[in-house]
């Protein structure tokens, strides 16, 4: 069932807190990016990016958000080799990855005692993404050669997914009943 009410308009404060969240994932991403090796930042980059992109769908609850998180966090990160890409192919990744997520959230409205389960498959889904489009992005003949270790880091990816759309979960949980969140949500 396609949830309706998830197309709303997207007001000012809206896009300031996907900024806002879009920023803190830029700057921990430099620092990861920085002190860590290679598979290291890949794997807690996207920790960080799912968790963050979690707990915009959470507290914005509107579609196309996960899509602007990603297409705003791409823009200030660049240059930024954290997912394993750069520049215009780290936009269409992540751009990618938005959509992907917004069809499972859109299309699977699924709750399990407060756990909303389409925000928690979307962004496993959207976390194995990146390694396949990335894969076909750069060069296809390679991406059918290497189905095996591209399925694998895929795999790796959705399980990195999961985790952080739970832990995002934990923390709404708690941020929920939170007298500025609430502030958010119910103003006109």
């Amino acid at each position: 069932m396609i949830a309706i009410e998830s197309f709303k308009k997207f007001k000012v404060i809206d896009l300031a807190i996907i900024l806002f969240i879009a920023l803190i994932w830029s700057g921990i991403g430099y620092f990861v990016n920085i002190f860590l090796t290679p598979q290291s930042s890949y794997v807690i980059s996207l920790l960080i990016a799912t968790f963050l992109m979690s707990l915009t769908v959470h507290l914005v609850r509107k579609a196309g958000s996960a899509i602007l998180f990603y297409v705003m966090g791409g823009f200030l990160m660049f240059g930024l080799n954290d997912l394993g890409i750069t520049h215009m192919n780290k936009i269409w990744i992540l751009l990618i990855a938005g959509l992907v997520f917004e069809l499972v959230f859109v299309i699977f409205k699924l709750e399990l005692k407060n756990i909303q389960l389409d925000i928690v498959l979307g962004t496993g889904f959207s976390a194995a993404s990146i390694p396949i489009t990335t894969a076909f992005l750069l060069s296809t003949n390679l991406a059918r050669s290497m189905i095996v270790p591209i399925f694998n880091l895929s795999l790796l990816s959705f399980i990195v997914g999961i985790v952080g759309a739970i832990a995002s979960f934990f923390l709404w949980y708690r941020l929920r009943t939170n007298r500025a969140v609430l502030r958010y949500e119910y103003m006109p």
